[in-house]
């Protein structure tokens, strides 16, 4: 699926959970859907934990920091937020991520050390009481809440696109211009992953691209766009139309 070609990307350039101090990859496997149309993933986090608690890498670090594949994650950006925040040292904390819904989205979960430590502890606990039947993030939010860890909020560590409501687009890069957030999501495709890393970082801005409703399979688009694609263009596209790509 995207998720190994996404990774390749991510490792063989140097992006994302590649430039953190320490990461690792755990696999997942295709679920179901439950309420608010969100994934049934439970079990599959609490067996990804379990893994993450056998190696047990987290302990050498103050924060550990869950991101999905799809995500187009900025860890400088993570300290910087992290620095200026100026959590509590050796106490269980993790942060709120975005102003939608319960505060706390499963594309980046942040938690200390110390929060992991709880959570892992109580984890059996956690799932009797708490059922397997729902998203893995408010398992979490949930599990952390009622063993007493704390946490911080920051609503610009996040830019979801579920949280736009109607009317926006898989391949769409314009959210990437925000230069406070540490990580976009969904970005589901190469292009449109490097499309958003690009904008993010200023190396093209959203009017490069093809409009979305003129992009051709495959393509990074923005919604503003007006620009299309000419009969001579090379396919397949990356999106960006008539400037280096």
């Amino acid at each position: 699926g995207y998720e190994q070609s996404l990774l390749e990307l991510m490792r063989g350039k140097k992006l994302g959970i590649y430039q953190c101090d320490a990461s690792d990859v755990f696999q997942g496997v295709r679920v179901s859907k439950g309420d608010w149309s969100s994934v049934v993933n439970t079990d599959i986090f609490l067996h990804v934990w379990r893994q993450v608690q056998a190696k047990a890498v987290y302990k050498k670090f103050d924060w550990t920091i869950k991101v999905d594949v799809d995500a187009v994650f900025f860890p400088d950006r993570m300290r910087a937020h992290l620095v200026g925040m100026g959590p509590p040292a050796n106490t269980p904390v993790y942060l709120h991520n975005i102003k939608f819904r319960y505060h706390f989205m499963g594309a980046l979960e942040v938690l200390s050390a110390k929060a992991v430590d709880v959570m892992l502890t109580n984890f059996d606990e956690c799932a009797k009481n708490l059922g397997h039947n729902g998203g893995e993030d408010y398992f979490t939010m949930q599990c952390l809440d009622a063993n007493g860890v704390g946490h911080m909020t920051d609503f610009s560590l996040l830019d979801d696109k579920y949280q736009h409501g109607a009317g926006w687009h898989l391949f769409d890069i314009n959210p990437c211009t925000n230069p406070a957030i540490v990580a976009f999501h969904p970005y589901k495709h190469e292009n449109s992953w490097q499309g958003c890393y690009k904008v993010a970082m200023g190396v093209n801005k959203p009017e490069d691209f093809v409009g979305c409703n003129e992009r051709w399979h495959g393509d990074a688009c923005s919604l503003t766009s007006t620009r299309q694609h000419l009969g001579t263009d090379p396919q397949p596209s990356t999106g960006i139309v008539g400037v280096g790509s």
